[in-house]
């Protein structure tokens, strides 16, 4: 039998649709950030030095992997509904602070909190949506929600930078104040939902490195999880990186910063048209061909913008958001149907997420200062050697295992047991297209 907090509503099939609709407006609020255009503006206006606004960043990133995996262990025993509300009030905190603040100290705990907001809400959300829809029998229509619930993000992204835009004309610093009000609705929505029935972690498990140590140790022995991993890590490495570089690459063709913002708009909406559509390309064109086709889209991308601007690299920049909306359901669903046993979905999701912003807080400096000691095409031309260097190790590995098992990349099977000394039942060491 699951583990039923008290209060928490008995689940049916007549209320999912419901549960997904709040699901979908709640991602469309979760991470809607008007002060994303103008964060060097604002920051500027309130006396910070550009060497300060930068050790910002980086005391985001700090907080984002210390935080990141014990708020995965706290939504698999706390429940991931309570991680969501609870995710969305920090967020609205931490605007809170940075609209009142006037000094760096305070801008780091609005950045710190921020931070804890963002890593609560991190794979909870896809932790419950999983959950939900495998409690209604329809697990396998998970990839498929996913990207609709990922096109409702972007689709929120873009307003958000459109009316950020707009409201930095009148007052920068209301950016930050109306970005707390919709992280409160976004709170009030986590909070009409119920917490999906799942198995909790064993009562005898009462330490969270215990919990963080076994879903490391699972990624790292089970072959398709650790697969997906690595094929998230990179994609999000360098679709994160080309996010960074957009806005001076706009900005040395010519267009202002207002304009840069309704072009990123628009870019997000590009995003969502790929989230939304990502079981239609899946089914087209197949799954094996689609995780090697990303990273060499992204390195040809890469390769033409170290060589174009202009219209040209305007249009690879849209097929990076493109390539970057298709990203995030697809290694969602890579990762969530290897994760068997539910109480440690939260955990591994996290485990996942600190991987790849720990892989991009290091590759991030290595074109930083490419671009520094030599130009712009330079740091764009390292991205697109990481992107090819990757297309290349993905499919090598998955034309070994293909030679091995005989079988398509939807159901092939883990060439490896799990170790007796893992947790059992947390991984299943089944197809990995299997339901």
């Amino acid at each position: 039998m699951s583990e039923r907090p008290v209060g928490e509503r008995r689940f049916s099939k007549s209320t999912l649709p419901r549960d997904l609709a709040l699901f979908q407006l709640y991602r469309f609020l979760s991470t809607s950030y008007l002060f994303a255009p103008i964060i060097m503006v604002f920051f500027g206006a309130r006396g910070l030095s550009v060497t300060e606004i930068t050790l910002l960043n980086t005391v985001y990133c700090v907080a984002a992997v210390l935080f990141e995996v014990p708020t995965g262990v706290l939504a698999d025993r706390w429940g991931r509904k309570r991680a969501m509300v609870l995710g969305s009030l920090m967020m609205a905190a931490g605007c809170l602070i940075n609209f009142l603040g006037h000094s760096f100290v305070l801008f780091a705990i609005g950045e710190g909190l921020l931070a804890l907001g963002m890593t609560l809400s991190s794979g909870s959300d896809s932790a419950y949506l999983y959950d939900r829809l495998r409690d209604a029998g329809r697990a396998h229509e998970y990839r498929r929600y996913e990207g609709a619930a990922s096109a409702s993000k972007l689709c929120g992204a873009a307003v958000a930078l459109a009316a950020g835009g707009w409201l930095a004309r009148h007052d920068v610093a209301m950016t930050y104040l109306v970005t707390a009000l919709v992280c409160l609705a976004a709170s009030g929505v986590a909070g009409l939902l119920g917490e999906a029935r799942y198995e909790r972690p064993q009562k005898g498990s009462h330490w969270v490195s215990s919990q963080i140590i076994a879903s490391a140790r699972l990624v790292l022995s089970h072959p398709p999880l650790r697969f997906a991993v690595i094929f998230s890590t990179l994609i999000f490495t360098l679709v994160r990186m080309g996010i960074y570089l957009h806005q001076p690459l706009l900005t040395a063709t010519g267009f202002s910063i207002s304009d840069v913002g309704m072009i990123m708009a628009g870019f997000s909406l590009l995003a969502a048209f790929g989230a939304q559509r990502i079981d239609s390309i899946r089914r087209l064109i197949g799954e094996r061909t689609l995780v090697w086709t990303l990273p060499a889209v992204l390195a040809g991308s890469y390769l033409v913008l170290g060589r174009f601007l202009g219209g040209i690299g305007i249009a690879m920049l849209a097929l990076q958001w493109i390539a970057s909306g298709v990203y995030s359901p697809l290694s969602k669903d890579l990762l969530n149907r290897e994760i068997a046993d539910s109480s440690h979905r939260a955990t591994l999701l996290s485990v996942e997420s600190m991987a790849r912003r720990l892989a991009f807080g290091m590759f991030a400096p290595l074109v930083g200062w490419t671009i520094d000691t030599h130009d712009l095409h330079a740091g764009l031309y390292v991205c697109a050697a990481l992107a090819a260097v990757g297309t290349v190790a993905l499919a090598s590995r998955m034309v070994r295992r293909h030679r091995e098992f005989g079988a398509s990349f939807e159901g092939e099977r883990t060439p490896t047991p799990i170790p007796e000394r893992s947790p059992p039942s947390v991984v299943e060491a089944r197809a990995v297209g299997g339901e």
